[in-house]
């Protein structure tokens, strides 16, 4: 089954404000050796798909062809953030591609170990084509953190492939610790892995207004996040935990800890 790709490149970078700007967010920043956060997305996913789309603002488009030209630019007509956005493109991808299997990913995330990334990507790739479930990339903790959202993970459905019991929103340091302790939480990165017929049913049985998205009617979608939409109330969804260090880079303080710098 055909492998593709979103890379999510719609937002704005407000916590990383001066640094970052309304013309040159986040994801456009060359933080690393002169390579933008958005390039190196490219370039982990195009390792293994061959269909790699970005999804961003009509405004930032123009940055994404000079960032990625090798990727196929989705504009959304506004800001109705990832529900909407990640709905419109995986439906183009449909119809372009058919029934592929589609990643959405960040596009200003880090990754420090590539080879387990490209490991834990393939296996969700790889699950999601013969499977219904929603899949999704648990990040393991290394720290208690207030941060980040978590995934509580339940019973192993087959080696490495866990049923994901909760969506926790970010919880405060204590309740963190006790995560930590539990074992069988994950850090949620907003990495996705699905089929894209499979999505469509789900997303129409879950949010139907978003399921009838058209950039036509772009502006009137709700403002909702692909977890609330989705991922909260299916009745499938899957995790594979990825144990390599990772960070959202939301703040200066991630940025010293992993080095980058701007050019």
């Amino acid at each position: 089954m055909k492998r593709a790709a979103v890379i999510l490149a719609g937002g704005a970078g407000t916590r990383l404000r001066p640094l970052s700007s309304d013309d040159n967010p986040k994801q456009f920043l060359r933080l690393f050796a002169g390579r933008s956060l958005i390039q190196l997305t490219y370039a982990r996913v195009a390792r293994l798909a061959a269909n790699i789309y970005v999804s961003t603002n009509e405004r930032y488009a123009p940055l994404a062809r000079e960032h990625v030209p090798e990727a196929a630019i989705i504009a959304e007509p506004a800001r109705r953030n990832t529900a909407p956005a990640i709905a419109l493109s995986c439906f183009a991808i449909e119809r372009e591609l058919g029934d592929c299997v589609i990643a959405v990913l960040p596009s200003d995330h880090f990754i420090g170990d590539e080879e387990e990334f490209a490991r834990v990507l393939s296996r969700a790739y790889d699950f999601a084509a013969s499977h219904d479930e929603l899949m999704t990339i648990g990040i393991a903790p290394t720290e208690p953190t207030s941060e980040y959202g978590y995934l509580r993970l339940g019973s192993e459905i087959e080696p490495g492939i866990i049923r994901l019991e909760k969506f926790v929103e970010k919880p405060p340091r204590e309740t963190a610790e006790e995560f930590l302790r539990a074992g069988n939480y994950t850090w949620n990165a907003g990495m996705f892995v699905w089929r894209a017929s499979v999505f469509r049913r789900a997303l129409e049985a879950a949010a139907p207004e978003v399921a009838r998205v058209t950039r036509e009617n772009y502006e009137s979608m709700p403002n909702i996040s692909i977890d609330y939409a989705l991922m909260e109330k299916a009745p499938r969804v899957a995790a594979v935990r990825g144990d390599f260090d990772w960070s959202d880079l939301g703040s200066f303080e991630a940025l010293k800890r992993v080095g980058a710098l701007p050019e």
